[in-house]
């Protein structure tokens, strides 16, 4: 029987996908490269917060193969995909296969991390995170260390799934990038829906909690404490 494209990836996680790559992006030009965009760095953070909150909840509640129980296999059925991959074959998964479902729980702890830590720093210039002044100057260093070494390690991680995604593109012949655009993969069955309506729900109540959590709970900072 020959098998037909079907729908596999839903258009949240995809939109999640691209949206967290946008947000990394800009993150590393406003803090790295450009000078005077501090501000948009952390407005950057905090819509990253809300991106990793989202994919987590949808990890649970999202259509099948978004699901983190779709996909989380053991440690060994990893290693084991993994030698099959060096040996140039390619066990057909219609979702995450066994290797690349660990990524996403490796991305949404790093950069979970890496936002969570945000809100405890400052630029040591002009600007500082809403919950700096709420901690302790042994939390703020622990923090601030925390966020300046995560990113090390997210952009070693980016690069390995970088290689892993050339290696599937040029030497397997396997068109992820394109299954991550249109959502759509050769499989024996798809899902039937990407519970845009769910999805809708879940973003207006993550954004109310983003603003809930960096504007209206921030801590007000007695005026002896600088003394």
């Amino acid at each position: 029987m020959r098998l037909k494209k079907q729908l596999v990836w839903d258009l949240p996680v995809r939109l999640f996908h691209w949206l967290l790559v946008l947000a990394l992006i800009g993150q590393y030009v406003t803090a790295e490269i450009l000078d005077g965009y501090m501000e948009i760095h952390f407005y950057l953070g905090y819509f990253t917060l809300g991106l990793i909150l989202f994919r987590l909840i949808w990890g649970f509640v999202g259509p099948r193969h978004s699901r983190f129980s779709n996909f989380i296999r053991s440690p060994m059925a990893a290693f084991h995909y993994f030698t099959l991959l060096i040996r140039r074959k390619n066990p057909k998964y219609t979702g995450h296969n066994p290797l690349g479902g660990w990524i996403v729980p490796v991305v949404l702890l790093l950069v979970g991390l890496q936002a969570v830590s945000g809100l405890f720093v400052n630029d040591d210039v002009l600007y500082q995170g809403p919950y700096y002044s709420a901690v302790d100057s042994e939390l703020q260093g622990t923090f601030q260390w925390l966020h300046h070494n995560l990113f090390d390690i997210i952009i070693a991680v980016i690069v390995l799934h970088l290689l892993a995604i050339a290696w599937y593109q040029l030497v397997l012949k396997y068109p992820l990038i394109g299954a991550m655009i249109n959502g759509k993969k050769v499989a024996k069955t798809g899902i039937t829906s990407s519970k845009i309506v769910l999805a809708l729900f879940l973003v207006i109540v993550i954004s109310l909690f983003i603003y809930w959590l960096v504007v209206l709970n921030v801590p007000v900072v007695e005026e002896e404490f600088y003394f």
